[in-house]
């Protein structure tokens, strides 16, 4: 059964994660404006990507169990969606400028910071609602 916890992780670890990319791509890389026209069509599929991407976490979060801390567990569930999700748009060629090895490891570094990041939002949120349970008395399954 999915809780409050498992929405308001999915939300704000989506937002997390696309705040990072338009930090990344359009602040410091500066290459949001090489995206493929239409814009809106972009930017729309770009948001549904990255809502599906904080499901998934979520979701592979709250019900895998990996036997480490609950900070670590999201930080490392994290990068390595980064991992398989880069690997993603490196087969598909998805990139908006740059090439060559030294643009690769960096994205991929970055690509993996930024999801780690996701996943550590979400376990920050299960730990507050960990901490809560324990301070309000309620037993969880």
């Amino acid at each position: 059964m999915l809780k409050k916890r498992f929405f308001i992780s999915w939300l704000l670890s989506t937002l997390v994660m696309m705040l990072l990319s338009w930090a990344w791509h359009g602040i410091f890389l500066n290459d949001l404006i090489f995206i493929p026209n239409p814009v809106f069509l972009f930017y729309s599929l770009a948001f549904l990507a990255y809502i599906t991407i904080g499901f998934s976490l979520t979701f592979v979060y709250t019900y895998l169990s990996m036997g480490l801390g609950i900070r670590l567990k999201g930080m490392f569930m994290g990068m390595a969606m980064g991992f398989f999700i880069y690997l993603i748009a490196f087969v598909f060629g998805i990139s908006f400028k740059g090439h060559g090895t030294e643009h690769l490891v960096l994205d991929f570094i970055w690509q993996m910071m930024e999801q780690g990041a996701g996943g550590s939002v979400i376990a920050m949120v299960y730990m507050l609602a960990q901490n809560n349970d324990l301070a309000t008395g309620k037993v969880r399954n």
